[in-house]
């Protein structure tokens, strides 16, 4: 994709520069309180994927092989020729991975920060009926696809609690594009589609090759925290359990990825790791400085 048809920021005076890699569904501007805490130390490069907020749709398939393309079509075109830093959180941790592997000179450290594995479906083998009910990728594909058909008033009614929490925490600019992210059909259709792509994601990243010899950090969500928030969800007590004890492996065969690989548990966190504890974060990044 051709540069001037992705919407990207660039925030930071930092002589390191750290590319953010957001979660599905997510915008960068959800990272800006995280994001004004390191600019001093980083150029903080965001972005949103092809059919997020004003990035141009793409023909080709949401997958994580050809983000990772069009991420480093976005990284030529802003003419970096240095190594820099990776985030990754959630899905986007998936396609960060991708883009490392893919393109391994271009990168000096990686964090993943609660990413999606390649193994994610080891989660969908455990028998967790009203888990599976709710978030099981059919479910999240065709839940997507319902909001893709929706007029931007619907959504904006569907959302209003979520709007209303944008102009809280948010200048009223940052509210505004928020807003308009979270209510554009565009975006959830881009979503289910890359939801539907998860199973071929997994496949071509573990035909790739060894992961590079680059630092590694691994940043994963307290499994209490995480248990609570599903139970507040009717989710059973013993399903949440079960099924947080096998994403904390996930977590740990990621870290074993690279042979300079860490480990760190956000205590008291649960999945958006940049909202609950950026302490952690910014540590792990300070020691890289």
């Amino acid at each position: 994709m051709n540069v001037e048809n992705i919407d990207y920021k660039v925030m930071g005076s930092g002589e390191k520069i750290l590319l953010i890699e957001t979660g599905i569904g997510c915008s960068f501007y959800q990272w800006l309180p995280f994001v004004k805490k390191i600019m001093k130390e980083f150029t903080i490069i965001m972005y949103h994927r092809a059919g997020y907020g004003n990035s141009e749709v793409s023909k080709n398939p949401r997958t994580t092989e050809g983000i990772a393309y069009e991420l480093n079509d976005l990284i030529e075109s802003l003419g970096i020729k240095e190594k820099i830093f990776v985030m990754g959180h959630s899905f986007g941790g998936l396609c960060a991975l991708h883009y490392v592997m893919l393109f391994p000179d271009k990168v000096n450290r990686l964090v993943l920060l609660d990413s999606t594995s390649p193994n994610f479906n080891r989660l969908y083998d455990l028998d967790l009926p009203v888990m599976n009910s709710l978030i099981s990728i059919d479910q999240m594909v065709e839940s997507n696809l319902g909001h893709s058909n929706k007029s931007r008033e619907a959504l904006k009614e569907l959302y209003g609690e979520m709007i209303e929490g944008f102009y809280k925490k948010y200048s009223d600019y940052e509210a505004e594009k928020l807003e308009a992210f979270i209510t554009n059909p565009t975006l959830f259709k881009t979503v289910a589609d890359e939801y539907n792509h998860w199973e071929l994601n997994s496949e071509k990243i573990k035909e790739l090759s060894e992961f590079p010899n680059i630092p590694l950090t691994v940043i994963a969500r307290d499994i209490e925290a995480s248990v609570s928030a599903f139970i507040q969800y009717n989710i059973p007590e013993e399903e949440a359990r079960e099924y947080e004890e096998v994403w904390r492996e996930l977590q740990l065969e990621l870290a074993t990825l690279s042979n300079q690989g860490e480990l760190i548990i956000a205590d008291r966190s649960d999945h958006e790791i940049h909202i609950d504890r950026p302490d952690i974060i910014i540590e792990s990044l300070n020691k890289w400085l």
